[in-house]
């Protein structure tokens, strides 16, 4: 009876050791497009909150020209917003879904005051915050502007003072 010995050949140990190099270079690959792909969608995240935060800088900007905050005079105040008419629409609840913001504020600099604006202690007061939707609001952007009021002594004037918008895109969680 005869018996076959089976003897390996060099050629088939070089295509055994090119088949291993090819499965660990795909391996290797995998692994780069792998971290390649969890570093793109972390970048995402901030890609969309600086998109949504230069958003809130264009609204702001065109925001106390708006029929609804400018303060309408005899000189020319384009970045002038009406105090009283920003009172009057914190209690209106059809502007609440208006602007598509998480946080928006407008806020007197100087001279400084406290607290929040309510018809019980307005003009002394600090700021009136339109919408606050969450406490997590993100960056929030500014713009310096003039808010002006109606002040009804001494036979009544107009009174301008420094103030801020504030507003916030939001974040993504």
């Amino acid at each position: 009876m005869k018996t076959l010995v089976v003897s390996s050949s060099k050629g088939q140990l070089k295509i055994q050791q090119m088949a291993f190099v090819l499965v660990a270079l795909m391996i290797f690959m995998s692994f780069v497009a792998l971290i390649f792909v969890s570093l793109r969608v972390a970048n995402l995240k901030g890609d969309v909150n600086s998109l949504k935060e230069e958003e809130a800088r264009e609204v702001i900007r065109k925001i106390s020209s708006l029929p609804e905050f400018s303060f309408q005079s005899k000189g020319d105040c384009s970045q002038c917003i009406d105090l009283d008419k920003v009172l009057l629409l914190k209690e209106r609840n059809s502007y609440k879904g208006f602007w598509d913001f998480d946080y928006l504020a407008i806020e007197k600099i100087y001279p400084s005051s406290e607290g929040e604006c309510l018809k019980e202690n307005y003009p002394n007061c600090a700021s009136i915050t339109l919408i606050n939707k969450s406490s997590d609001v993100g960056a929030i952007t500014r713009s310096f502007v003039s808010i002006c009021r109606w002040e009804s002594s001494r036979e009544g004037y107009f009174k301008c003072e420094m103030g801020q918008v504030l507003a916030s895109g939001g974040s993504i969680k």
